[in-house]
């Protein structure tokens, strides 16, 4: 819908009437209804501690595009592991996510149009309409009490297009090259940190507590940003104090995996980044102009 400021975003709806099915992109990824920007982890008082207790309201996401699918899908590759996240955990169960195709512009790193099974159900754009499909137990129950709600139609005779971010997991030696690039973002980057808070798949970080006048206080999670000079702050020092070097470690993060996700992009090519970039950095030209030698291989 958009919001009071004329700005594109996911947010509760009053009618039907405020969807905007034909959207570009969000400013801000679905991921805030998984993994909010604040949430309370505990409460201590006097040497006792209670634990925060999430009981995920049941949300419905609604007109959600294969890249931010992607983005959720990758997110729960990293709090649902083998140790699961307990507040994202109780978030995602209260989660239905439907799906709907869309057309990539200018600013998309897709390859192209494309489906998602990321989702309990998705619907794809027709000449008259949309085509809907059951991707979870969730989504065929869903489609089964709307039946009388819709018309069958024959089998598609082609697959539904598909794609996917068109940057191929990249090779760590380029974070360390002497790519003339690094140095030209380096100098125009000012270390706002929009790319990393509109990224669907940023999940850093910070542990706070703050303290009450009555002796206790709250311990809560809050969204960081690696792209803030306060990101690589420890006793002694910051072992990330330059701009270049916070740039280098966003695209070794994004683009040549992470922990046990090494080897895997986390960039799910929804153009964020570019298109909110405010001075414009587009870390595809560091792609295409890259040594052959530093390029991954299919």
């Amino acid at each position: 819908m958009l919001n009071e400021h004329g700005v594109l975003c996911f947010a509760p709806l009053a009618s039907a009437s405020e969807l905007q099915l034909n959207y570009s992109r969000t400013q801000i990824p679905p991921k805030k209804y998984l993994f909010p920007f604040r949430e309370e982890l505990l409460q201590y008082q006097k040497g006792s501690y209670r634990q925060a207790i999430t009981h995920g309201s049941e949300t419905v996401l609604f007109g959600v595009h294969p890249c931010d699918l992607d983005g959720i899908a990758y997110l729960d590759r990293v709090f649902l592991n083998e140790q699961p996240d307990p507040c994202y955990s109780a978030r995602r169960a209260s989660v239905t996510l439907i799906g709907i195709s869309c057309q990539p512009d200018d600013f998309c790193f897709c390859s192209g149009p494309r489906a998602s099974a990321a989702c309990d159900l998705f619907l794809q754009a027709k000449e008259d309409g949309y085509s809907l499909s059951a991707h979870s137990a969730k989504g065929e129950a869903i489609s089964a009490a709307a039946a009388e709600f819709m018309a069958e139609t024959a089998e598609e005779t082609e697959p539904a297009p598909c794609g996917s971010c068109n940057v191929l997991p990249q090779d760590p030696q380029l974070r360390f090259s002497d790519h003339p690039l690094w140095h030209k973002f380096e100098e125009t980057c000012v270390s706002c940190g929009a790319c990393s808070v509109c990224c669907p798949t940023c999940y850093c970080f910070d542990v706070r507590e703050y303290p009450s006048l009555s002796g206790g206080g709250t311990r809560v999670r809050e969204w960081d940003n690696c792209l803030f000079v306060t990101h690589g702050e420890v006793a002694g020092g910051n072992f990330r104090a330059t701009r270049l070097e916070r740039l280098r470690y966003r695209f070794l993060h994004k683009y040549c995996g992470f922990t046990p996700l090494t080897g895997m992009t986390s960039c799910v090519g929804c153009g964020r980044c570019k298109e909110f970039c405010p001075v414009h950095i587009d870390l595809r030209e560091l792609f295409q102009d890259a040594p052959t030698d530093l390029r991954s291989t299919p």
